[in-house]
């Protein structure tokens, strides 16, 4: 399951790196995966569960740099929307940690994470675009991606408080302890920033129609 989840984070990053074409952004995250990836393989954040916390910020930094850098580049609109069919893969492998007790229900699809539908209506999206482009230019598909974000945002939120450190206040019996661990440790600092980013880069584009 390991080596399924490094294909999916891997997978993440080239699409990324085709959709921008853009090298300093995407060194960016390979660097911070790199950084992430060290800690979590130390165990440092086994052994001190409050300090993944703080690589959120850490998380939330690189996104904005990103989005700075990336403010008058020209993206691939269909590359993009191709990272939010990983959902799809990493819905299955969350449930799978769910049914190993390293997470809580409440981060699956059978609990109150709904990036499974995300992933879903990305592929009608990415295949009326082949066909019909400004469908990126409706509304529906802007809204999309606004509760997209939104959606990736509360299994965020619900993977910190179901954490074990001192604001945990949920699944006190079976909590988040996968997100500490390599190579899961990559899902909310790598996939999940990836993730929102293509969000915002769809809808600016959607909105201004500089894509291709």
């Amino acid at each position: 399951m390991q080596s399924v989840f490094l294909t999916v984070t891997i997978s993440c990053l080239v699409l990324f790196w085709l959709a921008v074409q853009h090298k300093l952004s995407v060194i960016v995250y390979i660097t911070w995966a790199f950084i992430i990836s060290f800690a979590a393989i130390a165990g440092f954040f086994v052994r001190f569960p409050a300090s993944f916390a703080l690589t959120l910020l850490g998380t939330v930094i690189t996104i904005l740099c990103c989005y700075k850098l990336l403010a008058h580049s020209k993206i691939n609109m269909y590359l993009l929307l191709a990272i939010h069919l990983l959902r799809i893969p990493v819905e299955y492998l969350l449930f799978v940690l769910f049914k190993a007790k390293m997470l809580p229900r409440e981060m699956t699809f059978i609990g109150c994470n709904h990036d499974l539908f995300f992933g879903i209506t990305a592929f009608v999206f990415l295949l009326t675009g082949i066909f019909y482009p400004k469908i990126f230019n409706f509304q529906i598909f802007r809204l999309w991606n606004i509760f997209g974000v939104c959606s990736v945002l509360i299994v965020v939120i619900l993977g910190i408080l179901s954490s074990p450190i001192p604001i945990q206040t949920i699944a006190f019996d079976q909590p988040n302890i996968a997100m500490l661990q390599f190579p899961y440790a990559l899902l909310p600092n790598v996939i999940v920033p990836l993730v929102i980013l293509s969000h915002i880069l769809l809808l600016r584009n959607s909105i201004t129609s500089k894509f291709q």
